[in-house]
């Protein structure tokens, strides 16, 4: 499992934070966690509300496999929303959660996938304590309207653009992983020397793939490279 990651400033997480605020309002729900779901079907957390981090690095180490409404078992079923109560009734990895439930004093949880195209990208959990009541029904009906006007609102963010023009390139260019990996980290400003350090490739393995790059999207400099990676990112 990746390490937790947090991103509570910039451009790019204020959506995010709003769309928390606004969950935890509007279902009365007092604790909340987004996350980007990678290539990986792993979470990456994004931004949190009154969540212990001690508790959510345990879960996602340990406890994550286990949980009946995880990213992983809603995407296999193509869900978007699930609560915990109810899929607990469906699932037999109950017992084997059930210590994390009582470690973090959870009595339920209403969680929801976000689809873009043809893959989930992002997925919303908002946590009820023991102290707190169940997901109503009222909840329920709130997140299911709430979902399509999230996943549109995601399809703008950034990221998400970029994810999708980074599979686009791949398609139409027959880019492979590692060309598109370094791509993205030419399009951050880093030279050469700094893309061998952060992928652990040697400098003239670098220089190959940026050649192969070069000759697939018909550029001759990684100005050129980036410029083309901003116009399939901005392309609909």
């Amino acid at each position: 499992m990746s390490a937790t990651q947090f991103v509570l400033d910039g451009e790019e997480a204020r959506p995010i934070v709003e769309l928390l605020q606004f969950a935890m309002e509007a279902t009365h729900i007092p604790s909340s966690i987004f996350y980007w779901i990678d290539d990986g079907m792993r979470m990456q957390i994004a931004a949190c509300e009154a969540v212990d981090l001690d508790r959510l690095n345990i879960y996602q180490s340990t406890f994550y496999a286990h949980d009946p409404c995880s990213p992983v078992r809603m995407i296999s079923r193509q869900a978007r929303t699930q609560t915990l109560q109810r899929a607990c009734a469906e699932s037999q990895a109950l017992d084997l959660y059930r210590p994390y439930m009582a470690l973090s004093g959870i009595k339920d949880a209403l969680e929801m996938v976000f689809w873009h195209e043809d893959r989930a990208v992002a997925g919303l959990g908002l946590v009820a304590r023991d102290d707190h009541d169940c997901v109503s029904p009222e909840a329920w009906k709130l997140a299911q309207s709430m979902q399509r006007y999230v996943e549109a609102s995601l399809a703008l963010h950034p990221r998400v653009m970029r994810d999708r023009a980074r599979r686009r390139l791949a398609r139409e260019f027959l880019l492979s992983k590692r060309e598109l990996e370094i791509a993205d980290l030419v399009g951050k400003g880093l030279t050469n020397h700094e893309i061998g350090e952060e992928l652990a490739i040697s400098l003239p393995t670098v220089k190959t793939h940026l050649q192969s790059l070069f000759a697939k999207l018909d550029v001759g400099n990684r100005t050129s490279l980036v410029a083309e990676m901003r116009k399939a990112e901005m392309a609909r």
